[in-house]
């Protein structure tokens, strides 16, 4: 499901890790919904991730160091998950967020001033090009060193790594997600500030050809690591 949340500021500035800021945003919706009954479920010490993706729009941001200028205060996020139950409780904990100031350091502020549900079409066809709309994040871990790595499409096993994660998600379809067939080539890396270190990503837009079940995964669920902070949501657009 699709949702598009429109935000306030109180001043037209804001800082360029600003994913902390609408991570902190979705805790503090969950802690005062129900008495914060579903916050464990999601970000407690033994949550098992969230089935969740998010971008968020700026208006002609300028980024500068660590803050972005903006042409407006208006702020707009697209929020997606192909998890009905997780749809309803972040709705609903969003829903009481309307209108509240919430404060997001630097004397500023944002207000949630609107939540829709949009309606999306299926991908029909064994083929789909899509837009990200956040960047790709694949993230490695060395369980040995305990350390991450981060790849963007100018790594020569972007794409391998890319199945990889698909595969995490959908266990079953091996075979299928082995015989995509990407086009890759209007892709470009970005390095991108998250949670005080600087990561490669990647943005553009891509072609994919495949299974129709894996293509419609691709588009509810989005692409890659950490889509719950702000990555790899992706959008149709043919």
């Amino acid at each position: 499901m699709k949702y598009i949340l429109d935000f306030e500021l109180k001043n037209n500035i804001t800082k360029s890790d600003y994913r902390s800021t609408f991570i902190s945003f979705f805790k503090k919706s969950l802690e005062n919904y129900f008495e914060g009954r579903f916050f464990d479920q999601y970000y407690g010490p033994d949550s098992k991730g969230k089935d969740l993706s998010w971008s968020v729009r700026f208006d002609k941001p300028v980024f500068k160091e660590e803050l972005i200028e903006l042409a407006s205060t208006k702020v707009s996020m697209t929020l997606k998950t192909g998890d009905q139950e997780t749809a309803y409780i972040y709705f609903s904990s969003l829903l009481n967020m309307k209108n509240v100031a919430y404060n997001i350091g630097n004397d500023n502020q944002m207000i949630l001033k609107n939540i829709r549900l949009v309606r999306e079409s299926d991908v029909l066809g064994n083929f789909a090009v899509f837009k990200i709309l956040s960047p790709i994040c694949i993230r490695l871990h060395d369980k040995k060193t305990n350390k991450d790595t981060y790849l963007s499409v100018e790594d020569a096993d972007f794409e391998e790594e890319l199945k990889r994660k698909l595969k995490e998600d959908m266990n079953n379809f091996g075979k299928e997600i082995d015989s995509l067939i990407f086009d890759l080539s209007k892709l470009k890396k970005i390095v991108v500030p998250v949670f005080g270190i600087k990561i490669d990503a990647t943005i553009g837009t891509f072609f994919v050809q495949g299974s129709n079940e894996v293509l419609n995964h691709m588009k509810n669920y989005s692409l890659g690591s950490r889509r719950n902070s702000g990555f790899g949501l992706i959008e149709q657009v043919y």
